[in-house]
């Protein structure tokens, strides 16, 4: 790539600096901070797309307000629950599964409590204890992927009641009854997978990160399609919707590209509209920083990764388009993975909205009409 300096903007990253291998976290942070950024309109780019807020919204909110009552009696971290409701997780539940049945959509926001919860337990600077100890945060994901998979193999569930003590992956109790009660073996087998693969790419994620080290771009990516925990809500589409999609669909290669790509979109806007919060948090392990090192700018970092999410909508139709071509002589097999489509569809308008108003980013916008500007 080639680098770009923005003469108005205070970047301060130096094209003579480079290569990317003697940057230290520190001389990026330095360089980072006080940066002006415009990110343009990501809203107009799936304005295509559809949004919609199930309707059992309220209700909902009622629900998360005793999941987390519980939490804090279990927890004793005050603080860590006031996060968990900023990050208002009824309203992200509800616009990512607005079809789900009310039943199903507290599972799923069980799903996404839980998700948050450990993402602080490992990740944060403010909640943390673990972030900088390797060996405490490694016992931790072994004792987690301990439980995940004692939770969800159906006839390995005798340790279980010894295991959910700790009040973080006690949140995935329900979650773990609903989908290995309601779903067959390979659904269940597939949402385990991913599962599995987020812990074990949240862990490569924190290597990194305690050995000091800012990865390449292209190391980044590679994690941030486990850690972001996309293809873990993803698992759980056939659930919310009640729907059975053959293996052959589901290996399909016009599948796995929506997949991919919608995951793409996710996790690149994640990182977009979040790297306000996480530079004031002194990370700079994300992809628009690290994009500012090769490109010479975080005007140029934020411009290259919003064409990035534009290319990946545009692969993701073109997919959708090839795999429903394909199953057009069979109309309910269709309809059955038009729905699939939706709900990933679904997946990307909810996650931008739900990043511009929630507590979690700090943005406090609900429109990017114009271009959001941000000053680092």
């Amino acid at each position: 790539m080639a680098a770009t300096i923005q003469g108005n903007e205070r970047s301060g990253l130096n094209p003579q600096l480079l290569p990317f291998s003697v940057n230290t976290r520190e001389q990026l942070l330095t360089d980072t901070r006080g940066s002006r950024v415009m990110i343009p309109d990501l809203q107009s780019m799936i304005s295509h797309w559809p949004q919609r807020t199930n309707t059992d919204v309220e209700r909902l909110d009622e629900y998360v307000e005793k999941a987390l009552t519980c939490f804090s009696s279990l927890s004793n971290n005050e603080a860590r629950v006031r996060r968990l409701k900023a990050t208002n997780v009824a309203f992200i539940a509800a616009t990512w599964w607005p079809y789900a049945s009310y039943k199903a959509l507290e599972v799923l926001t069980s799903l996404l409590l839980w998700l948050f919860a450990w993402d602080d337990e490992t990740d944060s600077p403010e909640f943390s204890a673990v972030i900088n100890d390797w060996d405490k945060a490694s016992t931790f994901r072994q004792r987690t992927t301990n439980y995940l998979q004692q939770s969800l193999l159906k006839n390995s569930k005798s340790n279980l009641a010894n295991m959910s003590t700790d009040p973080i992956n006690a949140l995935f109790g329900p979650v773990a009854e609903a989908i290995s009660e309601s779903c067959d073996d390979r659904q269940v087998g597939t949402f385990l997978d991913e599962l599995l693969f987020y812990v074990k790419m949240c862990g490569e994620e924190q290597k990194l990160q305690v050995a000091h080290r800012l990865p390449t771009v292209e190391e980044y990516v590679r994690l941030r399609l486990g850690s972001g925990a996309v293809r873990v809500c993803f698992a759980t589409i056939e659930y919310a919707y009640g729907i059975t999609l053959s293996q052959k669909i589901m290996d399909d290669e016009a599948m796995q590209r929506i997949w991919h790509e919608a995951n793409i979109i996710i996790h690149t806007t994640n990182d977009i509209l979040s790297v306000k919060k996480e530079v004031a948090q002194s990370q700079v392990d994300s992809l628009v920083p690290l994009l500012a090192l090769e490109l010479g700018s975080m005007q140029a970092a934020m411009n290259h990764a919003v064409d990035i999410v534009r290319s990946s909508i545009q692969r993701f139709d073109t997919a959708a388009i090839e795999i429903l071509e394909r199953y057009a002589t069979t109309p309910k097999v269709q309809e059955d993975i038009r729905k699939s489509i939706d709900a990933c569809r679904y997946a990307c308008t909810s996650n931008l909205n739900w990043s511009l108003v929630s507590g979690r980013y700090k943005l406090n916008c609900q429109s990017m009409e114009g271009g959001l500007y941000i000053t680092l």
